[in-house]
């Protein structure tokens, strides 16, 4: 618990720095402008099969700081003779990133143009109460506090793909994203 509150904090200290710092958007975007969406998916078929879809929807803050929310939803089967199984997962998240630095290839020559560090965190919450009674365990949400840097890179228009590094804080034994957590997703 001591973790999610220090990371609870972090992210609303950043939030009033980066208000105070930036208070309007380059060239002026009007509100449907601000708005963004995208995700990820998972997919891998087989012995095992895991399906993994991550929608989600922010705003631009400012022309740093942007925050949102999104959707979880995980279906895992495996056709072991031994321990069948097939379960369904679902849960929220809320995000917020802050560009560090916008111009990343004016210091890194070889990263693409319209690359950008960011700092990312993201507070996620899913209903085990599936995976859980599989292990007898009485646990019904299971809370991840995530926190990193991402790599975002641009691809046309408004779009981006996104590879985040991230540290759960509240990482245990049959956590659902043991460390690190990778992700690559999109944005539009």
């Amino acid at each position: 618990m001591k973790k999610v509150l220090i990371v609870f904090s972090f992210c609303i200290l950043l939030v009033f720095t980066v208000k105070s710092q930036y208070l309007e958007l380059e060239d002026k975007p009007s509100f449907s402008e601000r708005i963004f969406y995208g995700g990820n998916i998972g997919l891998s078929f087989g012995y095992y099969t895991f399906i993994s879809v991550n929608p989600i929807i922010g705003y631009r803050i400012t022309n740093r700081l942007s925050a949102g929310i999104g959707g979880n939803y995980i279906y895992m089967s495996s056709k072991a003779d031994n321990n069948p199984y097939s379960i369904s997962l679902w849960g929220g998240n809320a995000f917020a990133s802050y560009t560090i630095i916008k111009e990343l290839e004016e210091i890194i020559p070889f990263i693409s143009s319209k690359s950008s560090l960011l700092l990312y965190g993201e507070y996620n919450i899913m209903n085990v109460e599936s995976y859980y009674s599989d292990l007898g365990r009485d646990e019904k949400w299971q809370v991840n506090p995530l926190l990193g840097f991402a790599l975002q890179s641009g691809f046309g228009g408004r779009s981006y793909v996104i590879i985040k590094v991230l540290y759960n804080f509240n990482e245990y034994l049959h956590s659902l994203y043991p460390n690190p957590v990778i992700r690559v997703s999109f944005q539009i």
